[in-house]
């Protein structure tokens, strides 16, 4: 993770090298300061997939090992399982994500100089926590349903790219004047976030509908676990 943020780092300051060029083929200004690097991230960290790598094995590794059946067995339930499982992937997410942070800002005052953050680059990035943490929860749903970390893995990296060309297509069909049916998706929101100039209203838009999407994920990976058999 931290090498990627740093690659990511040396390549984006060699573009900066080159932005006149670049910045005439693309139409618009290329990001040069420090916050400006800082909301690129998590794209940098591929937090995303490592996360949802990381919630697979967590998950799929006791229903593999059968450990699940002997946590069952000593009378703790599956809601106990469920949540304290969750809480822990939750926790141990967070730390990586603060940890992408952090290495970030280090290359970020390396390559582009240190300038303090307004507050809303803080809330920018407080909103890709959250939605952050809806992909981690839609992992887990996806886990606690297969069970089998092969297959848990490959639907987590499947799903996230499938889901926003299904999207796509949609809005080409539909052509919903106004609205884009990809808007409402987490990769949309992620997006917006990454930019310093993105509206307060798409803010709000983005860190609520990621809250609802957790909880949604979190609600439908407690039924998978609730129906399965073990």
């Amino acid at each position: 993770m931290a090498a990627m943020i740093l690659i990511t780092g040396i390549s984006y300051k060699i573009l900066l090298e080159h932005s006149d060029a670049i910045e005439e083929m693309a139409g618009q200004a290329l990001p040069k300061t420090f916050t400006a690097f800082l909301l690129l991230f998590v794209s940098a960290s591929m937090f995303s997939m490592l996360g949802a790598i990381f919630t697979s094995i967590t998950v799929c590794d006791d229903y593999e090992s059968q450990i699940v059946k002997n946590i069952f067995a000593r009378g703790y339930s599956r809601t106990d399982y469920y949540f304290a499982k969750l809480i822990y992937v939750f926790v141990a997410t967070t730390l990586m994500f603060l940890f992408a942070l952090a290495v970030s800002a280090v290359a970020g005052i390396a390559f582009f100089g240190f300038e303090s953050a307004s507050g809303k680059i803080v809330i920018l990035l407080l909103g890709q926590y959250a939605v952050c943490m809806a992909g981690v929860a839609m992992s887990f749903a996806i886990s606690s349903a297969i069970k089998k970390l092969g297959g848990a893995i490959a639907a987590n990296i499947i799903v996230p790219i499938v889901i926003p060309l299904v999207l796509q297509l949609g809005d080409s069909l539909l052509k919903i004047k106004d609205f884009k049916i990809e808007s409402v998706w987490t990769d949309s929101f992620l997006t917006s976030l990454m930019n310093a100039d993105v509206s307060t209203s798409r803010i709000v838009v983005c860190i609520l509908g990621a809250v609802a999407y957790a909880a949604a994920f979190i609600a439908a990976g407690f039924a998978a676990t609730k129906r399965a058999e073990v």
